[in-house]
């Protein structure tokens, strides 16, 4: 049932909206949790007997006990081993019975027991070991890991700190491990070492996780917009090596970290904001961001009983810390993290991550047997960019067996290249919030840009230069220049031939009941050469019958172009009037033979017109019989354009321009703005939608990436990728993540706003200058005043004799007698009114329309002598200008208004008035004037000086 828009326009329908919206679970993360639950409780679980644990802790300790530990002697640096402890006297003492790895193996070294208020006797047992040399810091509160761990820092006579947890057992030589990565490699920040969970068998948390590694260096993921750090190998199980390498990597923890006094000092030390927890991923970050480098030394080996000590923590204790830790780090270090992670993936540095990028490619069908060309143009290309170290995925349309729905793209994938124009993005399901979307349109170009989607893509790229102008004069999206190439290594001139496919000359390509030209300009009857055709269902076509081969394998296509002289190239109808130029032009030129073809714009763009052309049958009959009667001729034409081919159109330089493009992607800036329309099918109603196109335009050329994200998509994790969040605050309430710069814009529903939620925002913007002024007072983040605007390049003076009317209005009813006409009616004028639900709240004479399109706007503006305004009361109330009064003004239309706080703004194109009779006066007066357009007025409130004062206050 279709709702009536008057309903549709209420307060309580669009809070019903808003409530369905927050109950919905449109993307089934609901149901996908549970079926998570699920799947977990049926997993087969990993419970070892005492008898497999013992065998695997025997390993290990064998596999230490191989290792040649580096040797020190007494004039080995001074190492001060930091020690933090709260009432953890058991662990301490098992700790310090194991200090027999560090005093049999390392001479040189002192033990700083910091103690925070420990009420179990926790320093006793120092009595124990009397042959430790240790100095004590007693605190009378339980102070942060950073805290006291500095303060072991200021009392230590050591050169170097080894910071050491009280629940580590450590394995012989580790520190002489540590200090001789220390001292053997250059610029060294942190060195961590390989930590082994023990029995974990009484353990909550680690159950399963019995003598696997519980430490191997720490990483990062994202995981819903946080970059988040987590232990590299968790959970892995032992496995023996020999010649294990000490390898750079992003951060390690605490639990055993060594590093230069001086060095800990240059970067101030652990960050006491912290409270238990990300200490160490922050001080390891300092270091890399200073120019050290952290290493992991996976001959150092210890046992860390860390489950032990947080499970005796306060649940809610820890929660609360952990949250309050969580938000320090993100604010502190999200935004760069991001981006080193993408960067690190892209290059294959395997410093912040173990993975390479992984590039999924949007196929019909991801089989060597497929008849769709799609599949090698993707897999062509893909073989360049495994070169970069990249994993390769494919998603398909018609899946193999092996494969899932095409729609299912698994968390590790980072890009996905769609070649396919039917690929509805909004039906992705990925857990990864930073994946980057890419539409590589080669063909059928008005459907690629028709798709209700297609704006969600991150990354344009097309074929031809005519295409890119067309993608981008008709979405705004910037689209790079992408043609199709060749592999020099498949196709070349020592691939020999193979007599089943030798011929003079051929095509390649199938025949799918749509126009070719090739049909009515090939006979091969009338020319006395061998000629060949592959592909699918040619045999439909009479004249062309009894040379048709059948359809060939990609595989085969270098041995058939080794085969002939020449090879024909037919643009087809879909990609000829945009100049995209077809794989065979490529890889035949590759392979050392003459192309011939009809792509008068592709051969000019890419190819400087220099391919022989035909565009008739006599053409095409009289450059065979030429080229194959005069040989040199044709071996001149082929080394030119093989020159070309080789030098400009190579899948290996397309892999380095993607590779150059996705660099450029994740440098720039990315804004994400929301807009409260409830559904995309919806847009065209609401004038947020134009608000927010406005400011995409602007960004765009500022060199933002931008998203418009609708109310369905405010809390997914499509702007996980973005830094900027800005709101147009109407109707709904958006919950600001802790990881963007935060900015409203509110243009309307001011009553709707408290002050808690003005102070969730980095910033605040008001459209109105009172109101800004008044909450100002109220709230303890910064608010301006920023006003509505328009755009000049939609709005603009255009005259068109359909609009010409005395007076006009346009807006809905919402079943309201909106102020201005009812001041007014009834009139002798000639009034139009275009809204929607007037009919039975005004003479239907009046009423001309429900709807003018937004591209048609400014011609009704620029067409009538007076365009009539007002505004609904809470606006007017606290000075919220109409956007409609922008774009008239940009129209050079001549405005009445109710009376609303503008007086200065517009150089008087504006009247305003308090009464019936004030509105007849200023009709009267105005009826027939010729209004002077002011460009400055129309750019001082114009996207591009909103968008400056954004960035102004952003950057």
């Amino acid at each position: 049932m279709k709702i009536p828009q008057f309903i549709r326009d209420t307060n309580e329908f669009k809070k019903l909206r808003k409530l369905k919206h927050e109950m919905s679970d449109s993307k089934n993360i609901l149901k996908d949790k549970i079926n998570s639950r699920i799947e977990e409780r049926r997993r087969p679980k990993r419970i070892l007997t005492k008898e497999q644990m013992e065998q695997i802790n025997s390993a290990i300790l064998e596999e230490n006990n191989k290792e040649v530990i580096p040797e020190f002697n007494e004039t080995a640096p001074l190492v001060s081993i930091i020690v933090v402890n709260h009432n953890g006297k058991h662990h301490l003492s098992r700790l310090l019975n194991s200090f027999k790895s560090i005093s049999d193996y390392y001479p040189n070294y002192e033990l700083i027991l910091i103690d925070n208020a420990s009420s179990d006797d926790s320093l006793d047992i120092l009595n124990k070991f009397p042959e430790i040399p240790v100095q004590v810091i007693q605190n009378k509160n339980n102070e942060s890991f950073s805290y006291a761990n500095n303060q072991g820092c200021e009392i230590a006579s050591g050169e170097y700190l080894l910071f050491l947890n009280n629940d580590i057992q450590p394995l012989n030589g580790f520190l002489n491990h540590m200090m001789h990565t220390i001292l053997t490699k250059d610029n060294v920040g942190a060195v961590g070492a390989h930590l082994f969970y023990p029995d974990c068998s009484i353990s909550k948390i680690n159950k399963e996780k019995s003598y696997t590694t519980q430490h191997a260096g720490i990483i990062f993921k994202e995981s819903d917009g946080f970059i988040k750090p987590f232990n590299k190998d968790n959970g892995e199980e032992f496995i023996s090596q020999k010649n294990k390498e000490t390898i750079p990597i992003i951060a390690v923890t605490a639990a055993t970290l060594l590093i230069k006094k001086s060095t800990f000092i240059d970067v101030d030390k652990f960050d006491e904001k912290y409270m238990y927890g990300y200490e160490d991923v922050d001080l390891c970050l300092k270091l890399h961001k200073k120019g050290y480098t952290n290493y992991f030394n996976p001959n150092a080996i210890l046992y860390h009983y860390e489950f032990g000590t947080q499970e005796t923590n306060n649940n809610e204790d820890v929660k609360n810390r952990r949250l309050n830790n969580k938000e320090i780090f993100i604010k502190k270090w999200n935004t760069w993290l991001r981006h080193e992670l993408l960067m690190d993936k892209l290059k294959s540095k395997h410093i912040f991550t173990d993975k390479s990028l992984t590039v999924a490619f949007v196929v019909t069908q991801s089989d060597e047997n497929t008849t769709a060309g799609d599949y090698f143009t993707a897999l062509t290309l893909a073989n360049k960019l495994e070169e970069f170290g990249w994993n390769i995925k494919y998603l398909a349309q018609r899946p193999s067996k092996s494969q899932k729905n095409w729609y299912y793209v698994d968390e590790d994938i980072d890009v996905i290249i769609s070649l396919l124009d039917r690929y509805d993005l909004r039906k992705i399901k990925s857990d990864n919030g930073l994946l980057i979307k890419i539409a590589w349109p080669r063909n059928w170009f008005k459907r690629w840009t028709d798709a209700p989607f297609f704006k969600k893509y991150d990354i344009i790229l097309a074929s031809s230069q005519k295409a890119c102008d067309y993608i981008q004069d008709k979405t705004g999206k910037k689209t790079i220049l992408y043609p199709l190439a060749t592999d020099p290594e498949m196709f070349n001139e020592t691939i020999p031939p193979k007599e089943e496919y030798s011929c003079d000359y051929c095509f390649t390509g199938s025949y799918w009941d749509a126009e070719r030209e090739i049909v009515n300009c090939l006979n091969p009857e009338n020319i006395a050469y061998k000629f060949n055709i592959y592909g699918a269902n040619w045999n439909k076509i009479s004249q062309l019958k009894k040379y048709h081969k059948g359809f060939i394998n990609y595989e085969e296509i270098p041995s058939v172009y080794a085969s002939t002289k020449i090879v024909l190239d037919d643009a087809n109808h879909v990609t000829r009037e945009f100049g995209s130029v077809n794989s065979r032009v490529f890889d035949a030129t590759a392979s050392g033979k003459l192309v011939l073809t009809n792509g008068s714009i592709g051969n000019q763009e890419l190819l400087d017109g220099k391919i022989p052309e035909y565009h008739s049958s006599e053409e095409l009959n009289e450059l065979i019989t030429y080229y194959l009667t005069h040989p040199d001729e044709m071996k001149n034409k082929i080394s030119e354009l093989n020159e070309i081919i080789l030098n400009k159109h190579t899948y290996t330089q397309r892999a380095n321009t993607l590779k150059h493009v996705l660099e450029e992607y994740i440098n720039r800036k990315k804004i994400a703005i929301k807009i409260p329309v409830p559904s995309w099918n919806e847009t065209h109603a609401w004038g947020d939608f134009y608000v927010a196109e406005g400011l995409e335009k602007e960004f765009l050329k500022q060199n933002y990436e931008v998203k418009i994200q609708i109310l369905p998509e405010w809390n997914d994790s499509g702007d996980s990728i973005v830094d900027m969040v800005l709101v147009l605050r109407g109707l709904s309430k958006y919950e600001p993540k802790t990881q963007h710069y935060n900015i409203m814009w509110n243009i309307s529903h001011p009553d709707m706003i408290d002050t808690d939620e003005y102070n969730q925002y980095n910033h605040v913007f008001i459209a109105s200058d009172k109101w800004s002024n008044h909450i100002r007072k109220q709230v303890n983040v910064p608010v301006s005043c920023l006003l509505q605007c328009t755009d000049p390049d939609r709005f603009y003076p255009e005259y068109d004799e359909h609009y010409k009317h005395q007076l006009l209005f346009v807006g809905n009813s919402r079943e309201i007698y909106r102020k201005i006409l009812k001041d007014l009616l009834p009139t002798e004028y000639d009034l139009a009114v275009y809204g929607a639900n007037w009919n039975n709240l005004i003479d239907t004479k009046y009423i001309h329309g429900e709807h003018i399109p937004n591209k048609e706007l400014h011609k009704a503006y620029s067409s009538c002598d007076i365009l009539l305004n007002d505004h609904w009361d809470d606006m007017r109330e606290k000075g919220f200008i109409s956007n409609r009064i922008f774009d008239a003004v940009a129209c050079g239309a001549c405005i009445i208004s109710d009376d609303i706080d503008m007086d200065n703004l517009f150089n008087n194109q504006v009247k305003t008035y308090k009464n019936p009779k004030e509105l007849d006066r200023l009709i009267k007066e105005n009826l027939g004037k010729k209004q002077v357009y002011d460009k400055n007025i129309v750019q001082k409130h114009s996207y591009s000086n909103r968008v400056e004062r954004i960035l102004e206050v952003w950057n």
